[in-house]
Parts: structure tokens; sequence; C-alpha cells
């Protein structure tokens, strides 16, 4: 699989998530800023306090509102569902 590359897909990424917010606007914020990469969020179909490295894992974008320093998390594949992941 060819990775994904961040910065390829800012543009896109950055529409998307104007476009979202336009839906559901951020109260109280004064624009957002992107984290520059991918947060990968683990998932885990069981709680036994250990941390499995490798196992399966959600794509996420963050924003940070420039207000209010709150971070805003969207799954990357709802973002930009043609993408390949």
């Amino acid at each position: 699989m060819t990775p994904i590359k961040f910065e390829e897909l800012k543009p896109r990424i950055t529409d998307a998530i104007q476009a979202k917010l336009r839906q559901t606007p951020v109260l109280g914020e004064n624009g957002f800023t992107i984290v520059e990469g991918f947060i990968m969020q683990p998932i885990s179909n069981e709680m036994s306090g250990n941390i499995i490295i490798g196992g399966p894992s959600i794509p996420l974008v963050a924003i940070v509102g420039n207000t209010s320093g709150r971070m805003y998390y969207f799954a990357l594949k709802a973002l930009l569902p043609d993408i390949s992941i």
C-alpha cells in the first residue's frame, strides 16, 4: 500500500472540515488551526489495561480552536470518503 501523506491531502482535508463546520458551527471560536499530521486512534474489543501496538486504529484529523484551545477530531474517511485506507 502506498503511504498516505498528510501534506498532499491537506487542501482537501481543509475544505472538508470547513464544509462540516458550516453545517455545525463551533461556537465561540475565532477560527481553527489544523494539526499537521494524522492521529491514529487505537480500537480494541476488550479492556485489559494493556496497550496493543500495531492493532486496528482509526485515522483522525484534529483541529484546535484558536480561542479555546479545544481539540476537535474528524475521522479521515468521513472527511474524504473516496480515499482508500
